[in-house]
């Protein structure tokens, strides 16, 4: 009977596509969390943390264990050193040991937020000259984000809309402090991961 129920989800899956198909909520809030596969580390990172507050928030652990593992690999850090350390909570939530990254210059960092259906925010983030950097963007939900990056001068560089499991990836000419603006262009509230590399 598992097999069966299980057809029946890949089978609704690829008639959804069709003209005038319509599921259960339920079944097509599950199948939409399924994340597309990213294009770049950045982006997998983004969706990686957003896949493991999901799981922690779930109490999901085995999910959590494997997301961690991936993780792990990283070199990821909170970009806010006042924000809780989210990667050694979930850590502990699995009965293992992260190591802590706080503090360190390289490697990827991120910041956690949430977002009301409707709402934006802007948050600065200092770029370094002739350092090839990465943004992007990833959610608990399938929230249909929208991200822009502006210089110090207020030029638009780059916009992802949608932005889930997309980055943005540029160098700067000059150090400076650039703005990321996202808005959740969805009906509910939303968990977003922002990753910045």
């Amino acid at each position: 009977m598992k097999h069966r129920g299980s057809l029946w989800i890949a089978c609704t899956a690829l008639l959804c596509g069709l003209p005038g198909c319509s599921t259960d909520t339920a079944l097509a809030d599950r199948l939409v969390q399924t994340p597309p596969p990213a294009t770049n580390a950045t982006a997998q990172l983004a969706l990686d943390l957003a896949e493991a507050d999901d799981a922690f928030s779930a109490g999901d652990r085995q999910r959590l264990r494997t997301v961690l593992e991936r993780l792990r690999t990283s070199g990821a850090r909170a970009l806010d050193e006042d924000a809780p350390d989210r990667l050694a909570q979930w850590s502990q939530a699995v009965g293992g040991d992260f190591v802590p990254f706080r503090g360190r210059a390289l490697g990827p960092g991120y910041k956690r937020g949430t977002l009301s259906a409707g709402a934006s925010t802007a948050i600065d983030q200092v770029f370094l000259a002739g350092r090839s950097a990465e943004i992007s963007v990833g959610t608990r939900q399938s929230a249909p984000f929208r991200l822009r990056l502006y210089d110090a001068e207020g030029q638009m560089k780059c916009e992802l809309d949608p932005a889930r499991a997309r980055a943005c990836r540029f160098t700067p000419l000059f150090t400076q402090r650039y703005r990321i603006e996202l808005r959740n262009g969805g009906r509910t509230q939303a968990v977003y991961f922002l990753a910045v590399d």
